[in-house]
């Protein structure tokens, strides 16, 4: 069913939100103009934290808790904590390996200024082939059990699937059907990698093109609207990494009303776009990753190959002197901190123009 948060609660948490602004117009590939206030970033660690709550069975509960991050296991009707305003979030985890993705999306949520209860969802017709047995029906719920619960806000992950055509996705006519009722329910949305081309297509139209040679590694990306939502607190330049063999087009936002290209990159591409009526984000690139995913990912590459049959290259600025035996830093870190606390906070806004608390 759907949160019912004191006004108080919201109130208070509406005061980390209050210097949101409303995005500016302008060229697709012009980004505007920042005050003084826009050029400063806000490191993550100076943010007041709250709990995510989830299964404390989940593999993620222990593991996050022992790396000091505040978690609180779910329960059924759980009660609202004094000051703080309570959204709910779906995790729509379509990820192979699903630990991984669970501990990146979870440690992010949980490090924020939001308090969030989360659950994980897959479609009905979804096996999962490298879950263990038992693992989707004791900590998944399917799409069909949460038809009727109201979110605050969906996240939808990637998948391994670029190179399909969305439908011929065997599970493609549900997931249509969920993102109609995403819209339907006024839920905001946070699409990953291949669920960010998904989204963008089903909601606007926008093509992903398959490239000769993978994407891959730390790509510097501008800040194309500091004022908007999604990008308060973050450096006019950030580098974010990508690991993708398909694209979006610049030509295929021009004029585009709903899809403000946020972040580009003049090597990559357009990577994350913003649906302020929406309340929807569609990054096709991993804020969420820490340091050592690209570089397992490359020596997945480098034994198993890659889906192209490709020689996989050294992820591109992503090594100190491009060498694999010396430890990358994850200077990406903070900004992608930001990034997501961003999203939750829109997420609090939306919650408090529904509830008459703000405008």
């Amino acid at each position: 069913g759907e949160d019912r948060s004191t006004s108080p609660a919201l109130r208070a948490s509406m005061r980390g939100v209050a210097s949101l602004s409303r995005p500016l117009g302008g060229s697709l590939l012009r980004r505007a103009s920042p005050g003084p206030a826009q050029r400063r970033s806000i490191h993550w660690t100076s943010v007041s934290r709250m709990p995510a709550r989830f299964h404390k069975e989940l593999p993620a509960f222990q593991i996050l808790k022992d790396q000091g991050v505040w978690v609180e296991p779910a329960q059924p009707n759980p009660p609202a904590m004094p000051g703080m305003a309570r959204i709910r979030v779906g995790i729509v985890n379509l990820m192979p390996l699903k630990e991984p993705t669970e501990i990146q999306l979870l440690r992010m949520i949980a490090r924020s200024a939001v308090m969030v209860d989360v659950d994980f969802i897959v479609p009905d017709n979804y096996a999962g082939k490298n879950t263990p047995p038992g693992y989707l029906d004791k900590f998944y719920k399917r799409f069909s059990q949460v038809r009727d619960e109201t979110y605050d806000g969906i996240i939808l992950t990637g998948a391994p699937i670029e190179h399909l055509e969305f439908a011929e996705v065997g599970y493609w006519g549900e997931l249509a059907a969920f993102f109609d009722r995403i819209k339907a329910k006024e839920e905001g949305l946070l699409s990953l990698c291949w669920g960010a081309m998904a989204t963008l297509w089903h909601f606007h139209g926008v093509q992903k093109y398959i490239v000769q040679s993978k994407i891959f590694g730390l790509y510097k990306h501008d800040n194309m609207n500091p004022k908007a939502s999604m990008m308060q607190g973050l450096p006019l330049h950030i580098n974010v990494p990508v690991s993708r063999h398909t694209t979006w087009k610049d030509e295929d936002f021009v004029g585009k009303k709903g899809a403000e290209v946020l972040l580009h990159s003049d090597e990559s591409g357009p990577s994350c776009v913003w649906d302020e009526k929406l309340c929807h984000v569609h990054m096709i690139n991993h804020f969420e990753y820490d340091a050592d995913t690209l570089h397992g990912e490359y020596l997945r590459d480098l034994t198993k190959g890659t889906p192209t049959g490709e020689p996989i290259h050294v992820p591109r600025n992503y090594y100190p002197n491009d060498d694999p035996g010396r430890e990358p830093p994850h200077e990406w870190a903070a900004a992608g901190q930001v990034f997501y606390s961003n999203w939750l906070l829109t997420l609090i806004k939306k919650k408090a123009i529904k509830e008459g608390l703000t405008q």
